[in-house]
């Protein structure tokens, strides 16, 4: 009895550790200017952050320097937004995302297209910037040198 239970101690002792490795994430300062630079929308809540959350991010960050830069901007766009919901709000996300998952692909799709076209006409309908004159009103010319 007292071996087996020796036994199982020792066991634990070693699947302990390895576990707490394969569950731990690493924090804000473990990371390399590199994550930090791409997930730096996340950094005030990232020591906060599940585990598993950190790793999924980290999982992208790696995938960001192969990305086109229309979808590198995507992504730090959408990072900015995540980290601007309230929790509520982000567990209502998620949802969304669980339910659409588990629509037909055809469902799916459709539901794709219809926001493509609404991002379109939204984009559309946003005015773009003024562009500023190259010297300030009222101001003198510079002369040419």
């Amino acid at each position: 009895m007292a071996q087996a239970l020796l036994l199982v101690i020792l066991l634990l002792s070693f699947i302990s550790p390895a576990f707490a490795a394969a569950t731990k994430a690493p924090t804000w300062v473990e990371l390399t200017p590199a994550q930090k630079e791409i997930l730096a929308p996340l950094a005030p809540e990232w020591n906060s952050m599940e585990p598993q959350r950190r790793k999924n991010w980290l999982k992208r960050a790696e995938q960001y320097p192969q990305m086109t830069p229309e979808k590198q901007q995507r992504m730090q766009s959408r990072m900015r937004e995540w980290a601007k919901l309230t929790p509520e709000q982000r567990k209502q996300a998620r949802e969304k995302f669980k339910n659409m998952q588990r629509l037909p692909p055809e469902k799916r799709q459709e539901i794709k297209r219809k926001w493509d076209q609404y991002q379109e006409e939204r984009n559309r309908q946003t005015p773009t910037a003024p562009q500023l004159p190259a010297t300030a009103p009222g101001a003198a010319p510079q002369p040419a040198r």
